[in-house]
């Protein structure tokens, strides 16, 4: 498979991975807190101007970049340690990440009093658990063993 290729099955993989987490977000009473503070700090707004449209884009868009970003590190670590190993890993290393940047750099920001800090950033937690497995459950079921 060309890099091009890996490239696009990664993105896709961080697109479907983002619509799945949808399902635990929507369920859970701060869900999508995350995409509103998110888009609150891109788009350089209160909290309570966000639209759900703009959450939605950013959410979205976030798990796509992190797809991309995906493909960069199976591209550059699978010829010395295979692709399964590689998709774990990188997925590994993408989730921590988004956990960590978003739990300690974006929702401190968000301006909210520590009992609901700690509630969104649970809720965040396992919602960003759920992308990292179905990046990688799709990325290892679209690329070629």
């Amino acid at each position: 498979m060309s890099a091009v290729d890996t490239l696009l099955v990664c993105t896709l993989a961080g697109l479907v991975g983002a619509l799945a987490m949808d399902l635990p977000m929507f369920l859970m009473p701060e869900g999508f807190t995350p995409a509103y503070v998110a888009a609150s700090k891109l788009l350089r707004k209160p909290i309570d101007e966000v639209s759900q449209v703009a959450a939605q884009v950013v959410h979205h868009g976030t798990g796509i970049v992190g797809g991309f970003g995906l493909g960069v590190g199976v591209l550059a670590l699978e010829p010395r340690l295979g692709l399964w190993s590689t998709v774990i890993l990188a997925t590994t290393v993408l989730t921590v990440f988004i956990i960590n940047f978003f739990g300690f750099l974006v929702l401190p920001r968000a301006g909210f009093d520590a009992d609901r800090r700690e509630a969104v950033f649970q809720q965040w937690l396992f919602s960003a658990v759920v992308y990292g497995v179905v990046v990688a459950a799709v990325t290892l079921l679209l690329l070629p063993v």
